[in-house]
C-alpha cells in the first residue's frame, strides 16, 4: 500500500515539474508538421470550414511555442523568475501573429492594424505582469 502512494506521488511529480517542459516543444513541433502537410497538399477553397479551424489552432500552437521559447530567453537574459507566468505571456504574444493573419486573410492589413495588434499584445502584456 505504502509502495503504490510512494510511486503515484513520484509519478505526478514528474510529471508536474518534467511534463510541461516538454510538452509544448513537443505540440509545437507536431503542429509544424501538421502545417506543412496541410500547406502542401490542400488548397484553402479545398479543406473547407473544418481544415480552416485546424490550419489556424496548430498555427496558434506553433506561434505558442516560438513566442514561450522568446518569453524564455528574455527572462534568462534579465534573470528573472517568471514561473507559470511565462505560460500566460507566452499565450498573449502567441496571439499577436494570429490576429495578423487574420486581418490579412480578411484583407485589411495595414500600418494601423499592425499598430493596434502592437499594442493589443502589449497591453495583455501589462495586464499579465500586474496579476
Amino acid at each position: 500500500m505504502m509502495i503504490g502512494m510512494v510511486t503515484s506521488t513520484i509519478r505526478f511529480l514528474w510529471y508536474n515539474r518534467l511534463m510541461p517542459k516538454h510538452l509544448v516543444p513537443v505540440m509545437s513541433l507536431l503542429a509544424a508538421v501538421i502545417l506543412l502537410v496541410m500547406l502542401n497538399f490542400t488548397t484553402p477553397a479545398g479543406v473547407g470550414p473544418f481544415g480552416v479551424l485546424v490550419f489556424f489552432t496548430t498555427f496558434y500552437i506553433l506561434m505558442f511555442g516560438v513566442a514561450l521559447a522568446l518569453v524564455r530567453f528574455f527572462a534568462r537574459l534579465t534573470r528573472s523568475q517568471l514561473g507559470k507566468k511565462e505560460y500566460v505571456y507566452g499565450a498573449v504574444v502567441a496571439f499577436g501573429p494570429i490576429m495578423l493573419m487574420l486581418a490579412q486573410s480578411m484583407g485589411s492589413m495595414s500600418w494601423l492594424t499592425v499598430g493596434l495588434t502592437v499594442i493589443f499584445v502589449l497591453l495583455g502584456c501589462f495586464l499579465v505582469s500586474k496579476k
